[in-house]
């Protein structure tokens, strides 16, 4: 018999998409297939709550020497993702049309969303209280946005079919651990559960 967990869903949660980009499914270097098997649901939580759906999108720096640090390293190993080889950073045209406006996207050069000041202030002029994740890639982006959203004391509920990563192992694992671990901040549900729980 399974049990249904509750989630802590109210009018005022969230859903953020996190990083459903062309890059991530076309690009040479980063793109990976993938990523198009969860446009399904993330379009039945943004098509149900769509004044409730953010947006972000990873910006890659112009170049490694643009860049400063372990980003600089990143981009040595990936030249083929920065903007100057021409990765594209458009959100995929699937999903573009569950767009409610541009006040809805929040552009990061960092895995969290939170780096952009601006996603931060939404949340609190909304009155944010839980955020739905969604999008790429588990283990990098969403994982650095969930533990910086328990942080500032949201709760977070992974959807768990409408998150992936282009390391399957990585993402099982993320899927596995963190809401054991943080179990009463942070939970995974399926899409059609979080949809039949949220107020």
């Amino acid at each position: 018999m399974s049990i249904t967990v509750r989630l802590p869903l109210s009018p005022r949660s969230l859903h953020v998409v996190v990083d459903m980009q062309e890059v991530f499914a076309s690009n040479p270097q980063w793109g990976f297939t993938g990523i198009h098997a969860i446009v399904p649901n993330i379009s039945r939580l943004a098509a149900a709550k769509p004044e409730q759906t953010l947006w972000t999108r990873f910006i890659s720096a112009h170049s490694a020497e643009d860049a400063e640090g372990s980003w600089a390293a990143l981009y040595r190993l990936w030249p083929g993702a920065t903007l100057a080889a021409g990765a594209q950073m458009d959100i995929l045209p699937a999903l573009l049309p569950l767009v409610s406006g541009d006040d809805a996207v929040f552009d990061k050069p960092t895995y969290s969303a939170f780096h952009n000041s601006a996603f931060g202030a939404a949340l609190k002029a909304r009155q944010a209280d839980t955020l739905v994740l969604s999008g790429i890639e588990t283990d990098v982006c969403v994982l650095a946005t969930a533990l910086e959203a328990v942080d500032r004391g949201y709760f977070v509920v992974l959807a768990e079919d409408a998150v992936t990563s282009s390391d399957p192992d990585g993402h099982r694992q993320i899927l596995e651990v963190i809401p054991r671990r943080l179990k009463s901040q942070l939970f995974r549900s399926d899409v059609a559960s979080i949809l039949e729980q949220w107020p």
